[in-house]
C-alpha cells in the first residue's frame, strides 16, 4: 500500500480586481478605490465573484457563506482573512489515497500513471506491507490483475462501514488482450474481450454482495485507452472540494480536455489569491516590471511547466524516447523561451509588455476597463495558457515529429 500525500505550492501574485472561470473572465470597472462608490463596487465584485465560485471546486460551500457573510457586513478585511485561511489550507491540505493489492498486481505502474510519472523516474514508490491506518485516507483503490481475492472483498466491506470511498480496478489488461489475440487470432474481438472481463469483474462484485461498486479496466502503459479516464472523472467528482485542486495538479495530460481542465483549476487558484488581495488593497498599483517581478515570473513560470509535464527534466525524457534533440524539441514549444530574449534590439522587460499588450487584446481590452492592474498578474495568465498550450503540442508529439520534425514554431 502507498499514499500520496502532495501539497501544492503557491506562486501567484497579489493586488488584482478582477476574476476568471475556465475560459470566462469577468470585470468590474472602479473610477476610485477610495470613494465610496469603489468600495460597494469591490464588494460587488467579490460576490460576484465567489457566485461563480460555488462551482469552482476549490472552496467549501462553509467556507463561501463565510466569506459572503463578512462581505454584507462591509468587513472586507475578515473577508480577506477568511479567504487567506482557506487559501492556506488548500495549500496545507494532505491527500491520501491507499493502494492495496496482492504482489505483482502493477501497484507501482499505476501510482506512477496516477501521478503521471515515468516508471523508472526518481522518486516512484517502494512497495511496504504496514498497517493500514483507514482513517487517514481520502480514497482507496483495490488493485487485480486476474480476479479479485476473497481477501480483497473483506477489505471492500470494511472500507463500506467506515463510509469511505473504494474503487476495484483490473489492471494489465492489454496483456489480456494481446494473450487472446495471439491464442485465437481469427476470433479476437477487443471489444468482446474488454466486456468478458468487465461482466467478469462485476460478477465476482455481485457475489459478494457488492454489486453497487465500480470496475474500472486500465493498462497503466497505456493511459489514452480503456477506462483511466473514467476513473480520474471519478475520483474528482467524490474528493472533498479543497483536495481536487491537489490532485488535479498531478494528473497525466492524457486528452486535450484533460489539460483545460487543469489549466482552469490552476487558473481559479490564481484569481482566489487576486481576490483576497484585492479585498485589502488601499493604493491601486500598476507599476513597472521590476526584477523581483522578473524573478517571481521564472518561478511561476517553473511552477507551471511542472504541472503540466514541460519541465526540463520531463522534455529530456520525451525527447530520448522521440529521438530527437532536446533542442529541436523546444523548438516546437513557447513556454521554454518565455523568459528569454532572441532579438537583439529588444530586452527582456519590452517583450514582456508585448506579451501583456497580447493578452489583453486576447481577453477584450482589461486596462480600459478603468481598473488598475499589475502587469505581473496579466503576465501570469498568458504564461498559464501558454504552457497548457505548449501541452497540447506534446500532446501529439507522434504525429508532429512524424510529418513536421525539425520545423520550428513562431516563439513570440
Amino acid at each position: 500500500m502507498w499514499s500520496i500525500l502532495n501539497k501544492v505550492p503557491c506562486a501567484l501574485e497579489k493586488n488584482v480586481y478582477s476574476v476568471a472561470f475556465g475560459c470566462k473572465v469577468l470585470y468590474i470597472s472602479v473610477k476610485s478605490i477610495w470613494s465610496s462608490v469603489s468600495f460597494k463596487a469591490l464588494v460587488s465584485l467579490v460576490m460576484l465573484c465567489l457566485e461563480y465560485l460555488s462551482f469552482a471546486k476549490i472552496f467549501t460551500l462553509e467556507t463561501i457563506t463565510l466569506i459572503k457573510t463578512h462581505l454584507k457586513e462591509g468587513d472586507l478585511q475578515k473577508a480577506a482573512s477568511a479567504i487567506s485561511d482557506a487559501l492556506r489550507d488548500i495549500d496545507n491540505a494532505p491527500l491520501n489515497i491507499a493502494v492495496t493489492g496482492e504482489p505483482g498486481t502493477g501497484k507501482s505502474s499505476f501510482i506512477n500513471a496516477l501521478r503521471g510519472m515515468e516508471h523508472d523516474e526518481e522518486g516512484a514508490p517502494q512497495m511496504y506491507l504496514k498497517k493500514m491506518k483507514f482513517c487517514e485516507y481520502d480514497v482507496f483503490i483495490i488493485i487485480s490483475f486476474t480476479r479479485f481475492k476473497i481477501s480483497d472483498m473483506h477489505l471492500a466491506a470494511a472500507i463500506k462501514k467506515m463510509k469511505k470511498n473504494f474503487y476495484f480496478v483490473r489492471t494489465k489488461v492489454d496483456n489480456d488482450l494481446y494473450n487472446i489475440k495471439m491464442s485465437k487470432p481469427s476470433t479476437f474481438n477487443k471489444d468482446e474481450v474488454l466486456q468478458g472481463i468487465r461482466n467478469d469483474c462485476v460478477t465476482q462484485l455481485q457475489n459478494a454482495n457488492m454489486s453497487d461498486t465500480q470496475v474500472f479496466l486500465i493498462s497503466s502503459l497505456d493511459l489514452f485507452s480503456y477506462d483511466f479516464q473514467s476513473l480520474e472523472t471519478t475520483l474528482l467528482k467524490k474528493l472533498p472540494a479543497y483536495k481536487c485542486h491537489i490532485f488535479m495538479q498531478y494528473l497525466p495530460n492524457v486528452t486535450e480536455a484533460a489539460i483545460d481542465q487543469k489549466r482552469d483549476s490552476v487558473r481559479q487558484k490564481v484569481w482566489l489569491e487576486a481576490i483576497k488581495a484585492g479585498a485589502t488593497a488601499t493604493i491601486p498599483f500598476m507599476g513597472l516590471i521590476g526584477d523581483k517581478d522578473v524573478e517571481k515570473l521564472g518561478e511561476t513560470l517553473t511552477l507551471y511547466r511542472s504541472y503540466f509535464g514541460l519541465d526540463d527534466a520531463s522534455l529530456e525524457t520525451m525527447a530520448k524516447d522521440l529521438n530527437v534533440s532536446m533542442e529541436k524539441l523546444k523548438a516546437n514549444l513557447k513556454s521554454p523561451h518565455l523568459l528569454t530574449v532572441e532579438k537583439e534590439d529588444e530586452s527582456l522587460g519590452k517583450k514582456l509588455l508585448r506579451y501583456v499588450e497580447k493578452f489583453c487584446s486576447v481577453s477584450g481590452g482589461l486596462i480600459a476597463t478603468g481598473l488598475y492592474f499589475r502587469k505581473i498578474f496579466y503576465l501570469q495568465n498568458y504564461f498559464l495558457e501558454t504552457v497548457a498550450s505548449d501541452a497540447k503540442v506534446i500532446l501529439n508529439k507522434e504525429e508532429i515529429f512524424k510529418e513536421s520534425l525539425g520545423v520550428s514554431v513562431n516563439v513570440d
